[in-house]
């Protein structure tokens, strides 16, 4: 062998887990070449290469270069040969589409099968959908009536109501995307759609609703449920209202995910019953999860997917919503346009040659239009210097957070962290125990949290929490840091269904009417539910949490501090991610020199998704 053990490869490989060297060594021993260095090597980064999130592994982006190098400890890395050695060590290999190796060379680049098969199936499923089918003189007629009641006049100036064209759009496909940021109408817009579909089909189609998380679950049930009050007050008929449902489950419940099994309910042999499949926060969705939900979804079921293509992409394989859409909107078929503008009235820019058709981008956000957005735009547009300027002109030089209350932007330098630190846990995080009541401490939680790229280090989830609670414990003695106590806040890190609750969800620990602390979780109209700490699962404190963990989340004050030194995990997508879950007021907090760094690094994955569409 190349290396006695794994131990020994990453002796000398930094980076590199246990399970990149099994693969490699199992891959080279099924095709009898465990002495192939070259080969062995790019397995390695293969599967390196599936932790990192990326579906395959571009001989490009290897060859001539050094990989898993560190003088610190003394590991040389390897230094992968030129483009022309790495494909001659892959010649003569059975390797390409149609044998049945576990590994495939397809244009340049090196996948494992398993994931070359969800691209291959998630793209052919796409292209099944994308085709329009006109409606019908009557399906229009239908459609047209109940426009005048679901929307209120269109926008000044001959602007385009995007939320108006996408859910004229969206009729007679079997694939419809709907994509924008923070506060731009994406659930108003799809309840609306919903809402059409049924009236176009006379309220007989089953909708089923999901979402990659309980907590983006339960986020968009409550959305849905409070659109369709405003349904109602638009005077659109109860039948229509009721036909739309306010259920919404994980993608995991939807498909019958087993514990312990890799057998799912619902798959190609046992389909999904239902005529529409709304999925919200798609930019969540990983690779494998995308192929399972096509799998067992219906041929003539529509599919309408929600979501941020500028969000920070899946935690696992794959950057499916960015694959899919486009930033720059091509134009509409001549077909698609027709439709669009006998419906809504919608004059939208025409492109025979366009493949986004199906695609509708929400670009005027109804939550940002000061320097939160601003701000925004120029992070995810990668404007390192121009969004440094804003955060200097809005510089504070010393630590007054009543002064907060006045602006939506506040910039704070490093040496101003650990004073900025200790008067946040006094100003904002004591008064959550000290709350008169359940609500107010659910109040005072929902309006304040710090954002962080990364659970380790000084900077991180795990350490902040820790020294916040010291901090608070000198205020109020009854806080056990580490432990349970009044107004703890807290975070599931695991999905418990027996309890209904989900990797994600925040709640508190507060003293049931007998004086026993309990956990206690929100539910709608400002109700809670309690649960014994006994059947909890993994939970965690979560005064501080790793931007991560907020997708689909809001709060009124959002504070990001960033780490002291560059990380490789820092972009423009995490930062953009992060500082659009401000609802009133964003701080950030960290050097010129990390923010402009974290910028300049696009979170990218390799991928051979687009191409394929």
């Amino acid at each position: 062998m190349i290396y006695a053990d794994s131990a020994a490869c990453q002796q000398q490989l930094n980076d590199i887990e246990a399970i990149d060297y099994f693969l490699a060594s199992q891959i080279t021993k099924e095709l009898d070449l465990q002495e192939e260095v070259v080969l062995f090597h790019l397995l390695i980064a293969l599967q390196w290469a599936l932790r990192q999130g990326h579906s395959c592994l571009p001989l490009l982006e290897v060859a001539d270069k050094i990989f898993w190098a560190d003088e610190d400890n003394n590991q040389t890395g390897y230094a992968f040969p030129s483009l022309q050695t790495l494909h001659q060590s892959l010649e003569g290999l059975f390797i390409s589409i149609e044998d049945n190796a576990p590994i495939v060379l397809e244009q340049q680049a090196l996948y494992l099968r398993r994931y070359w098969q969800y691209e291959v199936e998630v793209a052919q499923s796409i292209a099944q959908r994308i085709n329009l089918s006109p409606l019908s003189e009557q399906e229009q007629s239908k459609a047209k009536t109940i426009f005048s009641q679901l929307f209120n006049q269109s926008l000044l100036n001959n602007d385009i109501d995007w939320q108006k064209v996408a859910v004229a759009n969206a009729l007679g496909r079997k694939l419809s995307i709907i994509s924008g940021g923070p506060g731009t109408g994406k659930t108003y817009t799809v309840t609306r759609l919903l809402a059409t579909l049924q009236a176009v089909h006379d309220g007989q189609l089953k909708i089923l609703m999901s979402a990659p998380t309980g907590k983006a679950a339960q986020r968009l049930k409550e959305s849905i449920a409070s659109a369709k009050e405003d349904l109602k007050i638009n005077n659109v008929g109860n039948f229509i209202v009721n036909s739309i449902p306010e259920e919404a489950t994980t993608l995991h419940r939807l498909l019958g995910f087993r514990p312990q099994s890799l057998k799912l309910t619902h798959n190609e042999k046992h389909l999904l019953k239902c005529d529409v499949l709304l999925i919200d926060e798609v930019s969540m969705i990983d690779l494998p999860m995308m192929a399972r939900v096509l799998r067992a979804l219906p041929v003539e079921a529509r599919l309408i997917l929600l979501g941020d293509a500028d969000q920070l992409p899946s935690v696992e394989t794959g950057n499916v919503l960015a694959d899919i859409v486009c930033r720059e909107h091509s134009g509409y078929q001549s077909d698609a346009a027709s439709q669009i503008k006998s419906i809504s009235g919608q004059a939208v820019p025409e492109n025979n040659s366009s493949h986004y058709s199906h695609l509708t981008l929400l670009t005027q956000s109804r939550r940002f239009g000061g320097e939160i957005g601003a701000i925004a735009t120029e992070v995810i547009s990668a404007q390192s210097q121009l969004s440094w300027q804003r955060l200097k002109q809005n510089e504070q030089q010393s630590i007054y957070l009543e002064q907060e209350k006045n602006s939506e932007l506040t910039y704070l330098t490093d040496s101003l962290y650990e004073s900025w630190l200790s008067q946040s846990c006094k100003h904002y995080f004591l008064k959550i125990s000290m709350a008169k009541n359940l609500n107010d401490a659910f109040s005072v939680l929902s309006a304040f949290r710090i954002l962080l790229p990364t659970r380790v280090g000084k900077r991180g989830v795990v350490h902040i929490n820790e020294v916040i609670e010291q901090q608070l414990k000198r205020k109020n003695k009854a806080i056990n840091p580490g432990g349970n106590y009044k107004g703890r806040p807290i975070m599931m890190v695991q999905n418990s269904y027996t309890t209904n609750l989900f990797n994600g969800d925040i709640g508190l620990i507060w003293p049931d009417d007998n004086g026993k602390l309990v956990a206690w979780f929100e539910k709608e109209e400002g109700q809670y539910r309690h649960i014994s700490l006994a059947r909890l699962a993994a939970i965690e404190t979560v005064y501080a949490m790793t931007i991560h963990k907020t997708q689909g989340s809001e709060f009124n004050h959002v504070a990001i501090v960033l780490p002291q030194k560059t990380m490789s995990i820092l972009s423009p997508e995490l930062l953009y991610t992060g500082l659009t879950r401000a609802k009133e007021h964003l701080t950030i907090i960290g050097s010129e020199a990390v923010w402009k760094s974290a910028l300049n690094e696009r979170s990218w994955r390799y991928s051979g998704l687009k191409s394929r569409l």
